[in-house]
């Protein structure tokens, strides 16, 4: 199992554009095979900042969600949406 969060930023004013880009990707992220969770949260306090939890059944899945044409689109509509880069961490679940 793999299990993957990135906070994210969104650039001032574009937290609705960035909320609803990511409404349209996860039910495609859901159906990829080996994706057992895909979730997007958005901060209470700060509605730019997102939190996501992304879970694997193996470093396999999680490479062909990367190279799946809706995740790469969504990387092309949210282009210059975003202030700086993500903060990814990578986790190995242990129990």
């Amino acid at each position: 199992m793999v299990v993957l969060t990135a906070m994210l930023t969104a650039a001032d004013g574009k937290g609705d554009e960035v909320e609803k880009l990511f409404q349209d990707l996860v039910p495609k992220v859901l159906k990829d095979p080996g994706t057992v969770n895909y979730a997007i949260h958005r901060n209470a306090s700060d509605p730019n900042k997102f939190f996501v939890y992304e879970c694997y059944e193996n470093r396999e899945a999680l490479t062909y969600h990367g190279q799946t044409e809706h995740f790469k689109a969504f990387g092309q509509a949210t282009r210059g949406l975003f202030a700086g880069r993500p903060e990814i961490t990578f986790y190995n679940k242990v129990a």
